[in-house]
């Protein structure tokens, strides 16, 4: 799987670009220093904007947004120093950047809203506490429940048909049946909390995890 975080500050510095050359070039009027923006990682952005906040952002941005920028360096510096950071430290991340560039109108916080989505369902599912086992049973019980419809109904065949004709039937039927359990585990193998967008390859899925992206 791809680092959420590395992917978010990518989204980042792809929204702050142009609204951090468009200030530069209306309020410090250096078209030059403008043109450089788009070689700037959101590391660079991020020191820029703090430092030139009060004469190039302040009277567009509010405290709220100075805030977001404060903790957003915080995370970035911890993350490329390698600290260890908890999903739920990867979903303010994204949180935040989506907030970030929410503020700026930038069309990137849609992008970034379909990782902090991915990173809520991550922490829905670790909060549940659905584990291997669980998956597990939840793949069980069509099995059970089909196996046991599938053997009534042969029973039934058996003891009202006539052979050889009632045994082809009720292996039909049977196969019938454990073909219907199959479909329904895998459909319960693939639940997750809901139906959402995978960032990588866009394709709608049902798992935490993209099952399209694994394979």
């Amino acid at each position: 799987m791809i680092d959420p975080i590395s992917k978010g500050l990518d989204i980042l510095a792809k929204g702050l670009r142009p609204y951090v050359a468009d200030r530069i070039a209306s309020g410090m009027r250096n078209e030059e220093l403008a043109s450089d923006v788009d070689r700037w990682d959101a590391q660079a952005l991020m020191i820029f904007m703090w430092d030139r906040w009060n004469d190039l952002f302040r009277g567009e941005l509010s405290f709220v947004e100075r805030s977001l920028l404060s903790e957003l360096r915080d995370f970035r510096n911890r993350w490329a120093h390698q600290d260890g950071l908890e999903e739920k430290d990867i979903y303010r991340v994204l949180d935040d950047i989506e907030r970030l560039l929410t503020s700026i109108h930038s069309p990137e916080s849609e992008v970034v809203a379909v990782l902090r989505r991915e990173s809520l369902n991550r922490l829905w599912t670790a909060d549940l506490g659905i584990d291997e086992k669980q998956r597990r049973a939840r793949m069980l019980w069509p099995y059970l429940l089909c196996g046991a419809s599938g053997v009534s109904l042969d029973v039934a065949i058996l003891t009202f048909g006539h052979f050889p004709w009632s045994w082809l039937l009720s292996l039909l039927v049977m196969l019938a049946m454990m073909r219907l359990a199959y479909v329904q585990s895998m459909r319960e193998a693939q639940r997750g909390p809901g139906p959402h967008e995978c960032s990588d390859c866009g394709r709608i899925v049902y798992s935490v995890d993209c099952p399209y992206c694994r394979s």
